[in-house]
């Protein structure tokens, strides 16, 4: 296929999430990954915004509303676009660089069974810093998320690791309900919940490292607002040449 068609120029964001940036870091406390269930049951008090917790912990948390793009079309997203860095560009041309899987699983044909357990390696920048991440995709239930598919929708959840650093340093879901016209796609990350993979003194840094100070430096407030705006660039365009995509890949007979 020519990818190009769907190689789209990036858009701005809406002003509401430029207002919404404006705020800076939001001071209050959040439930950890396991529990995210209660997050987006308490959504609106965290939507849209940086949130820092006593204990450094940060939660950044977007809305996105996706016209025309349904779960089924998220879920076959995160299973297609991880097996070359050309797919995973269209997702963001500014900011994503590279990507490989840890397992190539386009034989699969449960688009869930081809990320779920699966690692995505990809380097990407966040604001001007060019990260180089392991996206380690796991069960919904894993992170207090139960029952989604009663309700149609789909959750794409994550611990997050930085290569570099050879740490966890977080997670991410992404809550997709389906509304009239589309879906609307909630996005948390948790920064910050920190764990090194480092021989023979990983174990004793490990406290340290989850101290209010140290995570302060590593997840510092400017990263947290990066990564805000970059999922709102991220999925507002993903929204815009999803369907077509989908439609079209599935129309060739080669949805892999």
């Amino acid at each position: 296929m020519d990818w190009e068609a769907y190689n789209l120029p990036m858009q701005a964001i809406t002003g509401h999430m430029e207002r919404a940036l404006t705020k800076g870091i939001v001071p209050g406390e959040f439930p950890s990954s396991s529990e995210a269930g209660l997050v987006f049951r308490n959504w609106e008090r965290y939507a849209n915004q940086v949130t820092r917790a006593k204990d450094g912990r940060a939660l950044v948390a977007c809305d996105t509303e996706m016209s025309g793009v349904t779960p089924a079309m998220i879920d076959w997203w995160f299973g297609w676009h991880m097996s070359s860095s050309e797919r995973y560009r269209l997702w963001h041309p500014r900011a994503h660089t590279w990507t490989k899987p840890k397992e190539d699983r386009r034989h699969l044909v449960d688009d869930r069974e081809k990320y779920i357990g699966n690692v995505s390696y990809v380097n990407e920048y966040i604001g001007k810093s060019h990260k180089k991440l392991a996206i380690a995709f796991q069960k919904p239930e894993m992170f207090g998320i139960h029952n989604i598919d009663s309700s149609g929708g789909t959750a794409i959840c994550a611990r997050t690791s930085d290569r570099i650093l050879r740490s966890e340093g977080g997670a991410l879901v992404h809550l997709i309900i389906p509304v009239h016209g589309g879906c609307r796609m909630r996005s948390a990350f948790w920064l910050g919940e920190i764990i090194p993979h480092w021989p023979w003194i990983g174990g004793l840094f490990k406290r340290v490292l989850n101290t209010r100070a140290a995570r302060k430096i590593i997840v510092h407030d400017r990263m947290a607002i990066d990564l805000l705006r970059h999922c709102a660039e991220e999925m507002n365009h993903l929204s815009r040449f999803l369907p077509p995509l989908y439609r079209e890949v599935h129309a060739s007979g080669r949805a892999n």
